[in-house]
């Protein structure tokens, strides 16, 4: 039963670490948004041991020049 629950409050942890983590990201997003650049996401999909795992990709473009 102990291991049950520790999976289980790893599993919650780790989901709100996601959530922060996605908080946090957005708001960058937008702070480069504003500042004057093109913000561009690619989602990858890397093979593990477990199987397939998405890789967010995360990278900005000065609109006038290009990739910085």
């Amino acid at each position: 039963m102990s291991i049950e629950l520790s999976t289980l409050d790893e599993r919650a942890e780790a989901e709100e670490a996601m959530v922060e983590a996605m908080r946090i990201l957005n708001k960058a997003i937008r702070r480069v948004h504003e500042s004057g650049l093109t913000v561009e996401v690619e989602v990858l999909t890397v093979l593990t041991g477990c199987g397939q795992m998405p890789q967010v990709s995360v990278g900005a473009h000065d609109r006038q020049k290009g990739a910085i």
